[in-house]
């Protein structure tokens, strides 16, 4: 009887741990994973990974585009929480194409984060210290931070670093204040 109940008791453990481990997953990014999203997803399955949230899909006119002008514009795919929270950007190798995968995705909620806790509502202090920058780049108006490690981009308002001047100067990172946070994160997929 004992051990009935105690085998009972380890099963429902296990079942609890299983179940909190693949809740983290959906927000988890990682190298070729946003969520549940992988560099293997196909857009047909968008639909059965994101049914309890909303897609809003604007797909291009394909290759002949706009009056047949040749020009070949990227699908997106806009998920968002039942609330109406942009979660992610997805955007397919292939327009109008169901069996590609997917190139880009953009994160937009704090909830999406990297093992070590980074993500949009990150301190630059944060970032720096749990992942490796391998180089910055800069716009007139933003800093690129690239993240090797997760082939990433996070994004940095030049206006949140104190550079009011409309430049592409290099900014070095010892020039970014610890406080500041992210504005994009975007991940690559292979």
């Amino acid at each position: 009887m004992i051990q009935t109940i105690f085998k009972s008791v380890l099963v429902c453990f296990f079942a609890v741990q299983l179940v909190a481990c693949s809740g983290n997953d959906a927000y988890t990014i990682s190298k070729n994973r946003v969520g549940l999203v992988t560099n293997e997803t196909t857009v047909e399955e968008v639909d059965a990974l994101f049914e309890n949230d909303s897609i809003v899909k604007n797909l291009s006119e394909g290759v002949l585009g706009y009056k047949g002008s040749y020009t070949q514009a990227d699908d997106y795919y806009y998920i968002y929480s039942k609330e109406g929270k942009h979660l992610l950007t997805l955007t397919p190798k292939e327009p109008l194409d169901s069996l590609s995968t997917f190139k880009v995705i953009e994160i937009h909620d704090e909830l999406y984060t990297t093992e070590e806790g980074i993500g949009l509502g990150s301190t630059f202090e944060e970032i720096n210290l749990l992942t490796n920058i391998s180089k910055t780049e800069s716009t007139f108006t933003k800093v690129v931070l690239y993240l090797d490690a997760l082939n990433a981009t996070m994004t940095l308002d030049k206006l949140d670093l104190g550079i009011t001047t409309i430049q592409t100067n290099d900014v070095q990172l010892e020039q970014i204040p610890n406080l500041v946070k992210p504005t994009s994160f975007v991940v690559w997929f292979d």
